[in-house]
């Protein structure tokens, strides 16, 4: 028996591990279905920032996992919550997509133009364009509360890797030389300690898998948590050459657990 298979639960990153976008990785979603056949308590953690948890829900059914709201924490649902709690019915600009408006105004937020803006709320977009990057650049100069949804560089997809959330930060940083207040995703402690208390276990009997290693691994790593890189999403064998970081395991993909 895999020696991680003593552990309690797992934090789980849904793309890379389980799925590419709306595809399932076959090899993933067997080991999911293995680690709860075998007792094991599973929370799922996504930096997607174009996503809503309902989305997610959806996907995860669809690949055949049996899975309801509770056992999922997105990088959207978190950024609007860590908001709300900070002042309800905030004022807030964003760069993302549906997905995360979706959770901000279930949050009680409001969306306005950067102008009105309290916050601005940067997260991924795949139709970024001149004239979104030119508020994002106004209302960072603004000098409002700067929060980032997730720090990811890169996302795996159906077709091969795009860029992340960290696109925008970047941008950003370039131009103005701010970073973001707070990152919600991880490897942000802000959303790894809300899954092990979704868990209900404390970071000695738990597993966070995924397919990064500066954010996943590093997640991982920060709690205190065993780690395990599985090598169906963006990190390869060759990137271990030039981390700083490294994993306990790195596996095939999550069904190796079962090899």
């Amino acid at each position: 028996m895999h020696p991680l298979l003593k552990k309690k639960g797992f934090i789980i990153d849904i793309d890379g591990v389980v799925g590419r976008s709306t595809e399932p990785i076959e090899e993933g979603v067997r080991g999911v279905l293995k680690l709860l056949d075998a007792g094991k308590k599973i929370v799922f953690v996504s930096n997607n920032s174009t996503r809503s948890r309902r989305i997610l829900l959806e996907r995860l059914k669809s690949f055949g996992i049996p899975v309801s709201e509770k056992d999922i924490i997105s990088a959207t649902h978190a950024t609007a919550s860590f908001i709300a709690k900070e002042k309800r019915k905030a004022k807030v600009f964003t760069t993302g997509e549906a997905g995360l408006q979706e959770e901000l105004v279930n949050a009680g937020l409001t969306l306005v133009d950067y102008q009105d803006a309290e916050y601005l709320v940067v997260g991924s977009n795949r139709n970024l364009d001149y004239n979104l990057m030119t508020k994002a650049l106004r209302c960072c100069l603004k000098g409002v509360r700067y929060i980032a949804t997730n720090p990811d560089r890169i996302f795996p997809s159906d077709d091969g890797p795009t860029p992340g959330t960290g696109l925008i930060i970047g941008a950003l940083y370039w131009m103005t030389g701010r970073m973001p207040d707070v990152v919600i995703g991880k490897p942000s402690k802000v959303i790894m300690l809300e899954a092990l208390e979704r868990l209900g276990l404390g970071a000695e009997d738990v597993v966070v898998v995924g397919d990064q290693i500066e954010v996943d691994v590093v997640a991982g790593k920060g709690i205190g948590a065993s780690t395990l890189l599985v090598l169906t999403g963006v990190d390869k064998k060759e990137s271990l050459e030039k981390a700083s970081t490294f994993p306990d395991y790195v596996l095939e993909s999550l069904d190796s657990l079962f090899m």
